[in-house]
């Protein structure tokens, strides 16, 4: 059987620990190894932790001072793990059955996979997962690493993190998580991997992610805008260190500027919206700065009258002008966000 071992992070999830780790400890096929590190939870996480860790197969560590993610997860991955396989498992997710067997089974046949991921069935809060109607088990497809950095160039991210089962090997060479990538260090990674070789791709549902609802803040707002500059830092560093010699990153990045800039501007109209100014000044400044040609757009100056306007008056206003141009006031004018099912990049053929 192959080996893999499971780093699961705990910050302040007791209350989902021990569903994560005996999703872990449950796979058929595969022999695992777990360690839970917690980074200082000031809820029951000891407790809980050193009850799993009865078993043989569990490891619990808990640091003396908070640490932060991005050190819990290397810690993990590249000063503990030593099986052929390893996973990054958060603890309020969990793995499906099967999970670890499908996606070593997979690597075992092909030397030239670094990684492979799956589909993730999305939890939201507290909930459970609901029946849904599953994708094809079992079947599988091996992309080229070039063409899953185009991907990853054209969409963002296509990786549900605990799905993505990697070459212990071969991820202590490439290094660990970076510090300074706190909202795109997972893409990044993913990259890293891709351009050492092929990935694997599962269309089973491979883990239980879960979503926990973020409000429309100033907070939330930042997170995002800062997102978008992290994701085009991360491609063009990948370019740099790895990808001058592939064919058409040069320009699969010119897309990714010019996606992001839109989405920058999206995100400052979205803002404004929803009466938070300074979000909205930041994500214009953040579309000018990622794709300067978006200022000159019809969108952008737009957004530069209503600015101007100010958002109370626009609010006062924004009923005639919707009547003169035929809209419906009562519709909001933000796209439809619909939670979503599962996560994860299947390629279908072209």
């Amino acid at each position: 059987m192959s080996a893999v071992d499971v780093v699961i992070p705990c910050y302040n999830y007791a209350r989902f620990l021990r569903r994560s780790v005996e999703s872990a400890l449950n796979q058929d096929g595969v022999s695992v190894r777990v360690l839970i590190i917690d980074d200082t939870s000031s809820d029951n996480t000891p407790e809980v932790g050193q009850q799993l860790a009865a078993d043989p197969r569990v490891e619990f560590r808990r640091h003396a001072v908070n640490q932060g993610h991005i050190k819990t997860y290397n810690e993990g991955l590249l000063g503990w793990a030593t099986a052929k396989y390893s996973l990054l498992l958060s603890a309020d997710d969990a793995l499906a059955a099967g999970a670890l067997s499908r996606a070593t089974s997979l690597m075992d046949e092909h030397a030239d996979v670094g990684m492979t991921y799956g589909m993730a069935q999305h939890i939201y809060e507290d909930g459970e997962p609901k029946p849904i109607r599953a994708p094809v088990q079992d079947e599988h497809q091996i992309v080229s690493g070039p063409t899953f950095l185009e991907r990853v160039c054209s969409v963002g991210n296509v990786v549900p993190t605990p799905t993505a089962v990697v070459r212990t090997g071969l991820q202590q060479k490439l290094g660990g998580y970076r510090a300074d990538l706190p909202h795109s260090g997972d893409m990044e990674m993913w990259m890293r991997f891709a351009t050492q070789g092929s990935v694997g791709i599962t269309r089973s549902i491979q883990a239980y992610y879960r979503m926990h609802d973020a409000s429309m803040s100033t907070r939330y707002y930042a997170a995002i805008i800062g997102d978008r500059r992290e994701q085009l830092q991360a491609a063009t560093e990948i370019h740099q260190r790895f990808g001058r010699d592939i064919q058409g990153f040069d320009a699969w990045l010119d897309g990714m500027r010019r996606r992001l800039g839109l989405e920058a501007l999206w995100i400052a109209g979205d803002s404004f919206e929803n009466g938070d100014v300074d979000s909205c000044r930041l994500a214009l400044d953040c579309a000018g700065e990622l794709y300067p040609p978006i200022l000159s757009s019809s969108a952008a100056w737009k957004l530069r009258l209503k600015r101007l306007l100010g958002a109370s008056t626009w609010k006062a206003v924004r009923p005639l002008a919707d009547r003169l141009r035929g809209i419906n006031s009562s519709v909001s004018i933000a796209p439809i966000r619909p939670r979503a099912e599962l996560s994860g990049w299947w390629p279908t053929p072209s």
